[in-house]
């Protein structure tokens, strides 16, 4: 490791959670339910928050973790990983929502532009591209936002650690957060845009960069003396949060909803993280949340499609017996997919984990 990096870390491998699994659960859920016909009670977009940020703490863990042990960051190694993570339970689910399309009642159908759009992740700026017809039923724009994100952020960590420290990284992240604020209030202010802010890959990606910043600045799950928020700053992330489920100003919701959001979530992640509250672990750990968290990933892109799907079977039944119908059909391929898929090559990347661990360590 460079000498100028001053970093220590009180692990050498990421430690097993459940918890971070049960957050899975509560996410999926909540953009479920919301999409299942309740999104005027329970706020779906923050379990896409939820999502964005747990995704940025979680990986941006594991690259400090790996230039620790190694003293540098495999990129090709994260890639590979990524796209076995990523790509087959994509690919497999973009053919199953062209295979039942003609059951269910869309006005329009994928079309080559839509197609290329998905493929590409470009899905995030789909208002931009003219004659858009996407995969149907599946909400593609959060994974464009991700692998955007994905493609760059690990070369900078790659560079920055060896110079510098993950604390210095962390500022220039939340400088990064207020810059994307800034773009927001100029699309609102300048342009108009106001909606679309909910969407683009520059205006969303804070959400991903506050879970960075935890995972580099006071890390509870991987340094040994971590910031642990008292009474005051739990309650004040429970304002925070409030106040951006409460504010219904548009304006409001695409510009400072997200930075709110992530101020709150930076909080309650590092409390859940190290404080054992005995209602809130038990219900993170318990066996119905472990199990939805492993499926959360493909449930997120088949349960609006399931849904369709139902309503189409099923339309004479009451909105709720169709969206517990839906949640049957996505909990049943999602389990079907991660026991035939996903496990199997989970399995593979840990390989790859377990391999470059042994080759940090001989080095």
């Amino acid at each position: 490791m460079s000498a100028h990096n001053q970093d220590t870390l009180a692990v050498s491998r990421m430690p097993h959670v459940l918890e971070l699994n049960g957050i899975r659960a509560a996410a999926i859920s909540i953009v479920a339910v919301a999409h299942f016909g309740l999104g005027f009670i329970v706020p779906g977009g923050f379990g896409v928050t939820l999502f964005f940020f747990l995704s940025g703490f979680l990986i941006t863990s594991l690259l400090r973790i790996e230039f620790h042990n190694a003293g540098t960051i495999s990129l090709r190694g994260f890639y590979w990983r990524r796209i076995l993570r990523i790509i087959p339970p994509l690919w497999v689910s973009m053919a199953f929502s062209v295979f039942i399309s003609p059951f269910i009642d869309y006005d329009t159908r994928v079309n080559m532009m839509g197609a290329a759009a998905d493929l590409s992740f470009l899905t995030s700026y789909s208002s931009l591209i003219p004659n858009y017809h996407g995969f149907p039923g599946m909400p593609l724009w959060s994974l464009a936002i991700e692998e955007h994100f994905y493609l760059v952020f690990p070369m900078i960590v790659m560079w920055f650690l060896p110079r510098s420290t993950s604390t210095r990284l962390a500022l220039w992240c939340a400088i990064a957060c207020t810059g994307v604020l800034i773009l927001r209030l100029v699309n609102v202010y300048f342009f108009g845009i106001v909606e679309a802010n909910y969407y683009f890959t520059h205006t969303r990606v804070d959400s991903i960069l506050f879970g960075c910043i935890l995972a580099l600045w006071n890390n509870p799950l991987i340094e040994a003396h971590p910031w642990k928020p008292g009474v005051i700053h739990q309650a004040a992330a429970l304002l925070l949060l409030t106040i951006a489920f409460a504010t219904r100003s548009p304006v409001f919701q695409e510009t400072f909803r997200y930075t709110l959001q992530g101020i709150g979530l930076f909080i309650l992640f590092t409390w859940i993280l190290q404080v054992r509250v005995p209602i809130v672990t038990a219900m993170l750990r318990s066996r119905i949340a472990q199990w939805i968290g492993l499926l959360s990933y493909t449930l997120y892109l088949v349960h609006m499609l399931m849904f369709s799907l139902a309503k189409s079977l099923q339309p004479a039944l009451h909105p709720i017996l169709q969206a517990m119908f839906a949640a049957l059909l996505a909990i049943g391929y999602s389990t079907a997919m991660y026991q035939i898929i996903e496990r199997p090559l989970g399995l593979m990347r840990h390989r790859m984990n377990a391999k470059n661990e042994e080759v940090a360590a001989a080095s």
